[in-house]
């Protein structure tokens, strides 16, 4: 039986993070989505770069002046392409907010809030 050591293991994870096409950035990016606001709000986040557009977030909670950071896909100009919405956490407080940002490149940071009145 082979037996499994750390260097080995080590090397292994190696070879499959340099196969990755995130590590490589073959086709993806990654941006920031940062909360601008100081209340915290439930964010939807659509890939519109991918056919059909994929969802990454769905209603993630993200608190106020936080951010995060995840990978999206580059279309055939190198750019990303995002959509999102926004709402507060705050049920009694209800905002609401959405955007769209095309032209993306690697390492940007998409600005995210919830300060518009909620449609029905």
């Amino acid at each position: 039986m082979i037996g499994c050591n750390r260097p080995s293991l080590a090397f292994a994870c190696g070879v499959f993070l340099a196969g990755s096409t995130a590590v490589l950035g073959d086709g993806g990016l990654m941006i920031t989505l940062l909360n601008d606001s100081s209340d915290n709000v439930l964010v939807t986040l659509y890939d519109q770069g991918t056919q059909p557009p994929q969802q990454l977030l769905s209603n993630r909670a993200l608190y106020g002046n936080a951010s995060m950071t995840l990978s999206i896909s580059a279309g055939r100009q190198g750019h990303g392409h995002v959509s999102w919405t926004a709402v507060t956490a705050d049920k009694d407080m209800r905002k609401c907010g959405e955007g769209e940002n095309r032209h993306l490149n690697d390492s940007d940071t998409v600005n995210v809030h919830a300060d518009g009145d909620c449609h029905r």
